[in-house]
């Protein structure tokens, strides 16, 4: 199928890539880690050093059990560190093969297209504009982030279920290739267990109007993938049941839930969230007296009973908190590491901008226009990682993983449109 490639395409990815490798090297040249992977290499660190799984408290100055952030790269980290290779060599493998997903993800982005029925040309223009989106080619591509990995991965897993729910049948690299997309991808990015719960639970429920072997084979290949993250995540909970007494996957949802929901919410992330001067620190020391002697779990649990206090306190404030984070989810800006806001991109307003004219367009079934199936597989990303938003706050670098959709969605619709204009309705709308 490599081969069916055109040539100029090949030359394109090629600029592609060493543009997005320049800007690799050229933005972190001493090729340090993003600030996230830097706390969990210094509690590799204290592990090896026979510490146990700790970190420097910046608050109380003391070292203390963390399990904050995903536990797969701290375990991936002292790996790496007892093989006694260089972390600038980690560094390097992670642009390499985040380099090699980019190029992965831009071939199933025009797989996709080609599956809606797009043209190749049109397909690989597609893929073109998925490549140099803003997200893509800089405010997340150009750094260190395992999301330049994990949403490549989501693209392959979305289009083999295409696939499979449009008749074709699951081979056994099909149904290992998925098994491993989705492993590696939550392993690396937690949150993404909502994204392919939703994904596959939507799956499922259009392989129910299939015949009888497909829908086996469907839930088959679920029960599998199911079955894989539980054994993959086994390390990680009993480490952190060791930690805490408790069997969970991090501590950082009950912090995160407080932060998308009190008197000061905004609806983004609060860079000055643990800021004693600032209200909102004032207000949760208030609501827990006894923070400082708590641990993180404890501390965890309780600011997540603190934040389910306020809403049910405040509904129509928790209301108008989700008008305000829908309307920051789909605003033009782009996720930066270190800035609070961001000026809006007029790439991705135009893209957001395509993406409501086409649902409403196929709302209002303009012209005969109508949803399709497969189009439920394609909107799902969106649809969870904004119920995400709805529930935490809104994070850029998970909208990363709905900025597909709403890119792909509005080419569907514009090809729909045309096909309609030019040769009129078909039976299959």
């Amino acid at each position: 199928m490599l081969r069916s490639i055109p040539r100029v395409i090949w030359l394109v990815a090629a600029l592609l890539l060493a543009l997005r490798l320049a800007l690799n090297l050229g933005l972190n040249p001493g090729l340090e880690w993003n600030y996230d992977e830097r706390r969990n290499g210094r509690i590799a660190d204290n592990y090896l050093a026979g510490r146990g799984y700790v970190s420097i408290d910046p608050e109380r100055k003391q070292l203390r059990p963390d399990s904050f952030h995903a536990s797969f790269p701290v375990l991936l980290y002292v790996g790496w560190s007892r093989a006694g290779l260089p972390r600038h060599y980690f560094t390097l493998l992670v642009y390499a093969v985040a380099a090699g997903c980019y190029l992965l993800g831009g071939l199933y982005v025009q797989r996709t297209l080609r599956y809606f029925g797009l043209a190749p040309s049109a397909a690989w223009a597609g893929a073109g504009l998925w490549a140099v989106s803003p997200g893509v080619v800089y405010y997340v591509g150009a750094f260190w982030w395992y999301e330049n990995i994990a949403l490549p991965l989501l693209i392959v897993v979305m289009y083999k279920l295409l696939r499979l729910h449009g008749g074709r049948p699951l081979r056994w690299l099909d149904a290992i290739s998925i098994v491993g997309a989705v492993v590696v991808s939550c392993l690396l990015r937690g949150y993404l267990l909502a994204v392919y719960a939703s994904l596959f639970a939507v799956w499922l429920g259009l392989m129910l109007r299939s015949a009888a072997a497909p829908r086996r084979r469907a839930w088959g290949l679920s029960l599998a993938v199911l079955l894989a993250l539980g054994m993959a995540h086994v390390p990680i909970l009993r480490k952190n049941y060791q930690q805490f007494g408790a069997y969970i996957l991090s501590n950082q949802a009950g912090f995160e839930l407080l932060q998308g929901h009190n008197p000061v919410a905004q609806g983004r992330f609060m860079f000055d969230w643990d800021d004693r001067t600032r209200p909102f620190d004032q207000y949760v020391r208030a609501a827990i007296p006894d923070l400082d002697s708590l641990d993180q779990y404890q501390e965890s649990q309780a600011r997540a009973r603190l934040a389910r206090r306020w809403v049910a306190a405040h509904p129509s404030e928790e209301l108008r908190l989700w008008g305000r984070k829908t309307l920051l989810f789909f605003s033009p800006e782009n996720f930066v590491a270190d800035a609070p806001r961001t000026s809006w991109h007029p790439f991705t307003a135009l893209v957001h901008l395509a993406f409501f004219v086409a649902l409403l367009l196929t709302a209002v079934r303009y012209r005969g226009l109508r949803f399709q199936a497969p189009d439920a597989l394609l909107l799902t990303p969106l649809v969870a990682t904004w119920v995400l938003s709805l529930v935490f706050f809104v994070g850029f670098r998970w909208r990363f993983f709905a900025e597909p959709a709403l890119l792909l969605f509005p080419l569907v619709v514009g090809y729909r449109l045309r096909h309609r204009l030019t040769l009129g309705p078909s039976k299959n709308g």
